[in-house]
């Protein structure tokens, strides 16, 4: 079996002939693959969903036949003419109640045909599994001829709007069935308060409360009767959409299947953008006519426009009678222009529709070049780009046929109105001659505009199947093609990004006394660059000045301030010369920073200034030196060695191991004591109480001699020891001596020798050394009972009730 081939797509007869085809392709694949393929099996077990389908519909249909039956029972014994309403019963309920007895008869026989539909539809899906489970290939092998290839894309095209449509119609049977739930909900309780009420109903008034029951539970079996009938036609629209959905998903292997072995050939490329070219011409020619008729409605419209200019003018100037025939002649006018304008609209219209029609076969023969690439190619990268043309052209596309839409039925709504006042036209309607050439000029239009409808969906069709066509190719991709197309994209994104334009700065020269001002772009790639650039100049920066300090440490001993003053002041201008080269290096010209000039001002202003603050105090104290490395001193209760002044805070080792970070700007804000400021020594106090009645002479000898046997206390000046007071408990020495060298010596290690010698040289004297001691005096009017206790029977209670009798 041969598949033709055609180069015309917009041959009927070729449409038909392929259609024929491919039926007749089909019906033989069927056929081949039932006979050959399917198994046993798979039909003994259809056979037996099917009979249980078959059983469970008849026992439906049997069962709504039998109400149907009832119901007509019913019918058939009321008269014909209207009469033998019950006596409790009035007119109007006696009408509802036939006519609800009509509408549940009719709602039965609507059901039944649902159920017929819905059997048949079951049937039909069972059909339908068994044959796309036995399709595998077609009868033919590959390529196949690309009409073909495009008619199955077609077909698959018009099955998706075929399962939209049923899906629309599903959820609209939904809502219905929701509807008639909630009503089916209120008639049941109606009919539970109607047989409540009979229940309770004295005998007089029981036949009417009956009367009113039946018609309740006659409403209630009319929802009932529609809910079930909604419900089935629900499930025939679940198995439509399955059975739908299934023709789809064969559908869908079968263009694969045709399209992976059926590459577009060159000749069928040239084949095809040939018919293109050729409606281009065609194409032009229209476009031409239009716009010679649209230049002649406009010289119309503008020559009409003129006349009734010059009418209106000298309307005022002419006589009453003479006036009067001028006012008619400017209302015929006025239509005259009326129509023209609408005929321009028109023209302008059919113009704007022409280009659009060229742009569509541009669009299209692009498309064509799209899928030759993607299909004989093969690479990633070209299928990436094609999903990206393809969808780019499928967003501008949707928003042209929403213009197109709104267009057509605002012109269709016009068209209408126009037929409708000619088909009643009235002598005050006006000129009918021109109310026609009005609907002349809305049907033009209206068929221009649906002409670029029908293109648009037939492009918008062609774009789906070639997106689905490329994904069907990419899904085939291997991993090592899609790692390589990813390190070529990442390579490609980093490409962009280093070149991508963050601001332009305006570089300024001047030539022969002329200003010359040029535009220099600043990139990420310059940014990243000048980053670098600082990175190992400021790297370079500290090494140097690292080593720097080391030698002038060595060789100028003693200056550390003058020393690390020298170092910042060389990073910081060093740090200025490299900001400046490496601007120079990347081409960014110095007036960026006139560029960002009010920003950094900003910046400075608000959250820069604590920094800045600190840098400016870190220069003063370097330079005035009210503090040096190695300094002991106190800052609002901190008491340390400074060992580190940096551009924002100086370090301060605590005594107890502790480091701190003190702000550069506190040092010269707050109140500092500098212990080692002008010298290194410092006076230590030492107290000692003696017992009242020891030698005091002898203690302050023995004293004294204690703070100058140590090595590390100064003989100038002298220790000196005094008698600082009368204690309550001791006679009160204070011993002053100074230490030298403070920032070497551990002062409270001095203090705690001597204080050491200090005892041992009152011991070896009897010197006592005092300590609080208190006399407790017991005033009591008797004795006071003394008890000795044992440890053993020492407990809680016992001390307690020991004080109590104290007591």
């Amino acid at each position: 079996m041969k598949i033709p081939v055609s180069g015309n797509r917009r041959s009927n007869s070729r449409i038909g002939i392929h259609a024929l085809s491919m039926q007749a392709l089909l019906r033989l694949n069927v056929v081949v693959c039932l006979i050959l393929l399917m198994p046993l099996a798979w039909g003994a077990s259809d056979s037996a969903t099917r009979n249980d389908v078959d059983a469970s519909g008849k026992e439906r249909v049997a069962s709504i036949k039998s109400r149907l039956a009832q119901v007509q029972s019913r019918l058939s014994t009321l008269p014909a003419d209207g009469s033998g309403a019950p006596t409790e019963a009035d007119g109007d309920e006696w009408s509802e109640y036939k006519r609800l007895l009509n509408l549940i008869a009719n709602t039965y026989e609507s059901h039944l045909d649902a159920l017929k539909k819905l059997n048949a539809m079951r049937v039909a899906r069972q059909d339908f599994h068994e044959q796309s489970s036995a399709w595998f290939s077609f009868s033919e092998p590959g390529p196949y001829s690309v009409d073909f290839v495009d008619d199955l894309w077609n077909q698959l095209r018009a099955k998706e709007r075929e399962i939209e449509a049923v899906r629309i119609e599903q959820a609209m049977y939904a809502n219905l069935l929701e509807t008639r739930r909630l009503a089916l909900r209120g008639s049941e309780q109606a009919l539970r308060k109607a047989e409540e009420q009979l229940e309770a109903a004295e005998p007089a008034a029981a036949d009417r409360l009956r009367w009113y029951r039946d018609l309740s539970a006659l409403r209630n079996q009319l929802d009932q009767a529609r809910v079930a009938s909604l419900d089935t036609e629900r499930e025939f629209r679940d198995e439509m959409l399955s059975l739908r959905s299934g023709q789809n998903e064969l559908m869908l292997r079968q263009v694969k299947v045709a399209s992976l072995a059926s590459p577009l050939s060159e000749q069928n490329l040239d084949a095809k953008l040939a018919v293109l070219t050729q409606l281009q011409l065609e194409l032009d020619k229209e476009t031409q006519q239009a716009i010679d008729i649209d230049r002649m409605l406009q010289k119309q419209w503008r020559q009409t426009s003129d006349r009734l200019r010059e009418a209106e003018a000298f309307t005022s100037a002419l006589l009453p009678d003479v006036a009067e025939q001028q006012k008619r002649n400017i209302e015929q006018l006025q239509s005259e222009l009326r129509t023209q304008v609408i005929e321009a609209e028109a023209s302008s219209t059919t113009l704007k529709v022409m280009r659009l029609l060229g742009r569509i076969v541009v669009a299209r023969r692009h498309l064509w070049e799209t899928r030759y690439r993607f299909e004989n190619e093969g690479d990633l990268k070209t299928f990436e780009d094609a999903l990206h043309d393809i969808d780019q052209g499928y967003g501008q596309l949707n928003l042209w046929r929403q213009y197109f839409l709104a267009s057509l039925n605002k012109t269709r709504s016009l068209l209408d109105n126009q037929e409708k006042k000619l088909a009643d036209w009235k002598p005050e309607y006006g000129n009918r001659e021109l109310a026609e050439r009005e609907r002349l000029a809305y049907s033009r239009q209206e068929v221009m505009l649906r002409r670029i409808a029908v293109e648009a969906d037939e492009l918008d069709a062609m774009l789906r199947s070639l997106k689905q066509s490329v994904e069907l190719r990419y899904e085939g991709v291997t991993l090592g093609e899609r790692l390589n197309e990813l390190y070529i994209n990442v390579g490609g994104a980093v490409g962009k990004l280093w070149d991508f334009e963050l601001f332009t700065v305006d570089d300024k020269i001047v030539a022969e006394g002329r200003e010359i001002v040029s535009q220099r772009s600043v990139t990420v790639g310059k940014i990243v660059h000048m980053l670098l650039i600082l990175g190992i100049g400021l790297w370079l920066i500290s090494r140097i000045a690292d080593r720097g300090g080391q030698l002038m440490a060595k060789y100028l001993p003693g200056r550390e301030s003058a020393i690390l003053l020298s170092l910042r002041l060389f990073t910081l201008f060093a740090v200025i010369g490299i900001v400046v080269y490496a601007l120079v290096r990347v081409h960014i010209p110095l007036t960026v920073f006139t560029f960002f000039g009010g920003a950094l001002a900003i910046g400075i202003g608000f959250g820069a200034q604590n920094i800045i603050n600190n840098f400016i105090s870190g220069l003063i104290l370097l330079v005035e030196r009210p503090i040096k490395v190695g300094d002991i001193v106190n800052v609002e209760g901190v008491k340390g060695k400074i060992t580190h002044i940096g551009g924002r805070c100086c370090q301060v080792h605590r005594f107890d191991g502790i480091d701190m970070l003190i702000p550069n700007s506190s040092f010269l804000e707050k109140s500092v004591t500098n212990w080692t400021l002008s010298d290194q020594s410092i006076r230590c106090t030492i107290t000692v109480g003696i017992a009242y009645g020891s030698p005091v002479r002898e203690a302050l000898l023995l004293a004294e001699q204690a703070a100058r046997e140590h090595g590390l206390v100064l003989d100038s000046p002298a220790p000196e020891v005094y008698l600082e007071e009368f204690g309550d408990n001791a006679l009160n020495l204070a011993l002053d001596f100074w230490v030298g060298n403070l920032k070497q010596i551990n002062r409270r290690r001095v203090m705690s020798d001597i204080r050491h010698r200090i005892v041992k040289l009152f011991g070896e004297r009897g010197i006592e050394i005092a300590f609080p001691q208190r006399d407790v005096h017991v005033d009591s009017n008797k004795p006071i009972k003394v008890e000795f206790v044992s440890a053993e029977t020492e407990t809680p209670s016992n001390l307690t009730r020991a004080v109590d009798r104290a007591e």
